[in-house]
Formats: structure tokens, C-alpha cells, sequence
């Protein structure tokens, strides 16, 4: 059983490195693109998406080995402390980020220039909201 809970960390640990780089490279690109006059945005339209699908591949790994390795390793979630409950009510809030941010983005994609503000704000909570939510996990899981 170690085995596979090592495996599913590695894997939940690179599920995150892709989450966050991911992320941050729509940070910077996010802002070229919503900076740019519309006519002008081809260019950064295929990094978005590429960025993009690369960050929602690490939060569904996340969500995936997440609650298999709370199942595995430490029989569920009911032995764990209140820092456990502050990370699980923040990967909530990241998740309705994520959705928040996407529909940012369709609706920028679609020539709504409402996207682009929505796509700047969203993009702030979720990285802020990653970093607390690694924050409490160490101090969940330590």
C-alpha cells in the first residue's frame, strides 16, 4: 500500500506543479491578451488555450488523487484537524475560481470585453487561493 499512496502523492504533487505553472504562465499571457486591441489577440489565443488546458489537467489530477489519498492513507477525512476543513473549503473556493475565470474567457473569446475584467480579478483569487490552500495542507498533513 505505500507504494501506490507514494505513487498517488507524486502524482497529486505534479497534478499542483501543473496547476500552478500553468497558472502563472495565464498570468502573464492573461494580460497580454486581455491588453490587446481586439484584432490584435490571434497571437495569444493559443497559449491561453495551451496554459489553460494544462492548468485544468492538474486541478482534475488533484481532485482525482486527492480524495484517494485521504482515503488510502489515512481512512478518510474524520481524524483530521480544522486545518483540513480551512483547505477543503478553500479548493471550493478555487474551483469556483477556475469556473469563474473559464467563463471569463468565453465571454472574451465571444468579443465581451467584461471577460477581460473578470478573467484579471479571477486570476488574482486563484493564485492567492492556491497559495493558502498549500499552506493549509502543511499545516493539515504536518
Amino acid at each position: 500500500m505505500l507504494i501506490i499512496t507514494n505513487l498517488l502523492l507524486a502524482l497529486h504533487l505534479m497534478g499542483l506543479a501543473m496547476g500552478v505553472g500553468g497558472g502563472l504562465a495565464l498570468s502573464q499571457v492573461g494580460q497580454l491578451l486581455v491588453g490587446a486591441p481586439p484584432d490584435q489577440r490571434t497571437t495569444w489565443w493559443p497559449l491561453v488555450t495551451v496554459y489553460s488546458r494544462i492548468a485544468r489537467a492538474g486541478i482534475v489530477l488533484l481532485l482525482i488523487t486527492g480524495p484517494l489519498l485521504l482515503w488510502l492513507k489515512y481512512g478518510g477525512g474524520a481524524g483530521l484537524n480544522d486545518w483540513f476543513k480551512v483547505k477543503m473549503a478553500l479548493v471550493f473556493v478555487l474551483v469556483v475560481g477556475i469556473g469563474s475565470g473559464m467563463w471569463g474567457t468565453a465571454r472574451l473569446k465571444r468579443g465581451d470585453e467584461g471577460g477581460g475584467k473578470l478573467m484579471k480579478v479571477t486570476g488574482r483569487l486563484t493564485m492567492l487561493t492556491v497559495t493558502a490552500i498549500v499552506l493549509a495542507a502543511v499545516f493539515a498533513f504536518n
